[in-house]
């Protein structure tokens, strides 16, 4: 009897060191990725558009121009990058510019900011959002040509991974500032709403398996990141420090997230895995106010060799699923 409880003793305790082992993995798997993020930055005393590694090392400044610049995103291929910049007008227009920061090329121009620009899924078009006291989302191809209206009473597009919704928000539904998040087609057709009279919503996100939006809304005395079905069922809160948090911007396999925390004045990226449960910092509080992230290319580390037992088959197993 004492052998046989001594025996479940150490399986419960192999147990633990299994899931800690587990958890210790997980965590690492959000440090040691290759890949890397675009983002906003003012260490420059104004907006410039920076790319790092996926572990927050080798900054580069890409955009290098004394005025602002901000709001980047990756092509789909990753070869290039759209922004915006005021370098050339009093208002923001979009620009496009190679992933190394040369060729930086002026796509949009007239009355009106544009801002946020969001690539089609092959790449041959671009959606962004007009800045007018009717706001609307506007599509162009890749070259700033065939410039069109989607939808009117609309920010912040970002397009479904099959090209054939668009997701939005809009305070079109009379809730004065607070805004709610939307998806209509990309022929301006079925229109539907996500959120509703309790939960405002903003900067949507669209999964790239086409099924979730990751969008902001306030929850008490903070801003949050949510994961809601497309058909706006199941819906789940994944952040939950006492900080402001935004921006979220997927990885292209679903299963990390990077976004923005504000906090004291002072905003910083992190990233996290996509249910909120691993999280790593990956800029610092210094003044720079870090922002406004997209990610490229994320790759998966290799498990350590020495470890060759059926549980460590498990726990690389539940690590390939962060990709």
């Amino acid at each position: 009897m004492r052998f046989k409880l001594i025996g479940r003793c150490l399986l419960f305790a192999g147990l633990c060191v299994c899931l800690t082992s587990e958890e210790l993995w997980l965590k690492n798997a959000l440090a040691s990725n290759t890949g890397q993020i675009v983002f906003t930055s003012l260490r420059d005393d104004n907006y410039e558009i920076y790319v790092m590694d996926a572990d927050g090392g080798n900054r580069e400044n890409l955009s290098n121009h004394p005025v602002h610049d901000m709001e980047p995103d990756w092509s789909p291929d990753g070869t290039k990058i759209a922004f915006v910049s005021d370098r050339n007008d009093p208002e923001y227009q979009i620009y496009v510019m190679d992933a190394d920061g040369t060729n930086q090329i002026r796509l949009t121009d007239g009355p009106m900011e544009k801002r946020q620009p969001d690539w089609f899924p092959d790449g041959g078009k671009i959606a962004f959002w007009v800045d007018d006291w009717d706001d609307h989302i506007d599509v162009m191809d890749a070259d700033g040509k065939n410039r069109v209206m989607l939808v009117n009473d609309a920010a912040q597009p970002s397009w479904s991974p099959d090209g054939r919704e668009i997701a939005f928000s809009s305070t079109r539904d009379g809730k004065g500032a607070w805004s709610d998040v939307y998806v209509i087609g990309a022929d301006g057709q079925g229109l539907r709403r996500l959120t509703d009279e309790l939960w405002s919503g903003f900067s949507p996100a669209f999964s790239p398996d086409g099924k979730r939006i990751a969008f902001v809304s306030m929850h008490g005395s903070f801003y949050h990141i949510f994961v809601v079905g497309t058909d706006g069922e199941n819906r789940v809160r994944i952040t939950h420090k006492l900080e402001h948090h935004g921006e979220p911007a997927w990885s292209v396999s679903g299963r990390r997230m990077a976004y923005s925390v504000s906090n004291d004045g002072s905003s910083t990226i992190h990233l996290m895995t996509s249910d909120g449960q691993y999280v790593k910092q990956l800029s610092v509080v210094d003044g720079a106010n870090d922002s406004q992230p997209d990610i490229r290319s994320f790759g998966l580390a290799v498990s350590p060799t020495s470890k060759t037992s059926a549980i460590w088959g498990r726990v690389k197993k539940r690590a390939s699923d962060l990709r």
